[in-house]
């Protein structure tokens, strides 16, 4: 097999490898060490093949040259996007705050405040993104691209929590593992199965409590059949033993361990970031590639010794 030949076959292989990565952005896979070397190795070889290649007399191997330097330019941007954000992850942010994607990027994403959460027009489904001075609303279950990063916006569980002690007196709550530490609102950022878990602290009353969102719960054996969301509440002393365990719907106080607790349950919009190949580059890459490999049929398939027109 000729030189060039293997070379366009690398970096056709390094293209539609670039084509999956710009699909599927959130798939694990190519925000792994292992995705980045191979990208990383397989970018050094096409331009070390593309510079040979561009000084060969050989038509056909100057034009795999032009592909080699086009799959180079897929494989920086495989390699660069693997990383850029890290894994897929949800993107920290509380109601009423402004995040960037990442530190020192220009994207900014503004979460909307969240209202009183007593009905339902105070669960919004929406954040802004904010670059070079423009606003771009992404609405819940819509998935956008700006430059590298990708963005995914999705409907999840939140809730106002309202604390008092036992005679009436309101005190505050702090969230000493949240994005807000004095943010009233809870988000459930952790996950198990359809049940999202939250933690949050009452320092006055010296109570931590343990926070799990049903979204709704079915047990036939025992014929119980909750259609409405729901959390299920436990009630610690500080660094203590629990005190109280019990459901609260929305809007009733719950009364245990020593704390009134009354929430509030509503929709909140949440942001999963990641990256994938820039376009410009990609398109570029791919532009190269087309040419080149067009190129060197075309000299390839042309009857030795007729002179390119």
């Amino acid at each position: 097999m000729r030189a060039g030949a293997m070379t366009l076959a690398i970096a056709i292989v390094a293209a539609a490898a670039s084509a999956v990565f710009l699909l599927r952005p959130f798939e694990p896979l190519f925000h792994t060490w292992a995705c980045a070397v191979v990208a990383g190795i397989a970018g050094l070889l096409l331009l070390a093949q593309g510079l040979a290649g561009a000084r060969a007399q050989d038509g056909a191997e100057r034009f795999a040259s032009l592909g080699a330097l086009g799959g180079t330019l897929l494989c920086a941007a495989i390699a660069w996007a693997a990383f850029a954000v890290g894994s897929p992850h949800k993107l920290a942010g509380a109601p009423g705050q402004a995040t960037p994607v990442r530190v020192g990027a220009s994207l900014i994403v503004a979460f909307p405040p969240a209202g009183h959460l007593a009905s339902a027009s105070d669960s919004p489904d929406s954040v802004m993104l904010l670059t070079d001075g423009r606003d771009r609303q992404l609405r819940s279950g819509q998935t956008v691209k700006i430059g590298q990063y990708v963005l995914r916006a999705a409907q999840g569980p939140i809730a106002l929590v309202v604390a008092r002690t036992l005679a009436g007196k309101r005190v505050t709550i702090t969230q000493p593992q949240g994005v807000a530490f004095a943010s009233p609102y809870l988000l459930f950022p952790a996950a198990a199965g359809e049940q999202r878990l939250d933690y949050f602290a009452v320092p006055p009353l010296h109570r931590t409590v343990d926070v799990t969102y049903f979204p709704h719960y079915r047990d036939e054996s025992r014929g119980i059949d909750i259609e409405t969301p729901f959390v299920l509440v436990q009630v610690e002393e500080q660094n203590g033993a629990p005190l109280y365990r019990g459901p609260a719907v929305s809007g009733r106080t719950i009364r245990g361990g020593g704390v009134a607790l009354t929430f509030f349950l509503g929709q909140y919009p949440s942001v999963d970031v990641t990256s994938s190949p820039a376009l410009f580059p990609s398109a570029l890459g791919a532009l190269m590639l087309a040419v080149g490999l067009a190129g060197y049929v075309w000299q390839s398939l042309r009857p030795s010794g007729t002179p390119a027109k």
